[in-house]
């Protein structure tokens, strides 16, 4: 198999490697904070069942912001994910350069919010992500920000 014909599935294979978690997020009032999931290094909930997580995972190939953010963004597009706006320039608590992308999509018949950043550094690649209804969303938006806002990695 050619280099180029393994880029796929090496870049699928990265986000599923997870790395040793190096970050900081404060948990907003009204979520509690979910343990044993393995499928994120940080999970939380509300009562209306918006989650904020975050995901660390190597930086392997070793690539660039713009990079892990396109891989991010055209991701959850073919998983169905419509963006919202343009992607956003957006910075950690302590300074590192990231994207934000937001998006709608239907579940179950009813609309649905997504946001998530991705911030890159040497060797981690950290994927902040929140989401819920949008009925239930769209109160919450605030606490999602504050817990975006104090990210550090």
């Amino acid at each position: 198999m050619t280099t180029l014909r393994r880029l796929p599935l090496l870049l699928a294979l990265s986000l599923l490697a997870p790395a040793c978690a190096s970050f900081h997020v404060n948990t907003p009032n009204g979520f509690a904070e979910l343990e044993d999931d393995s499928r994120y290094d940080y999970r939380a909930t509300n009562a209306d069942g918006v989650v904020i997580a975050v995901r660390v995972m190597r930086n392997e190939p070793e690539a660039s912001l713009e990079f892990w953010g396109r891989v991010v963004d055209e991701r959850l597009r073919r998983q169905g994910y419509t963006p919202q706006g343009n992607p956003e320039p957006v910075r950690s608590a302590n300074g590192v350069a990231g994207v934000m992308f937001r998006y709608g999509a239907t579940v179950g018949g009813r609309a649905h919010r997504y946001q998530v950043a991705v911030f890159v550094r040497a060797k981690k690649v950290y994927v902040m992500e929140a989401g819920g209804d949008t009925e239930v969303f769209d109160p919450a938006a605030p606490a999602v920000a504050r817990a975006f806002g104090s990210f550090r990695t």
